[in-house]
């Protein structure tokens, strides 16, 4: 009985050493969390500066490659109506 009642103080005893530091790696990862959010909004404003000069580039290479389309375009029409002058 006596090694009954030990043994649960013991398991007892773990569980709750247990709990203790399973509180305490929740707390160290949500500090972590915290922490990266923190450094990831410290750095949003080099993103966003990123993202701006991404479309800037995009904007001038979609504009770039419209105006030789159309100028490609353009070139075949007049083209085909030199072949097919009654058209």
């Amino acid at each position: 009985m006596l090694d009954s009642i030990k043994k649960k103080e013991e398991l007892e005893s773990k569980i709750v050493d247990l709990e203790r530091s399973l509180k305490t790696l929740k707390q160290q990862l949500m500090d972590e969390v915290e922490e990266e959010q923190h450094r990831d909004i410290d750095h949003l404003e080099e993103y966003l500066d990123e993202v701006d000069h991404r479309y800037g580039n995009m904007k001038d290479f979609w504009h770039i490659v419209r105006q030789e389309l159309r100028e490609r375009f353009a070139k075949k029409k007049i083209a085909e109506g030199k072949q097919n002058p009654e058209a």
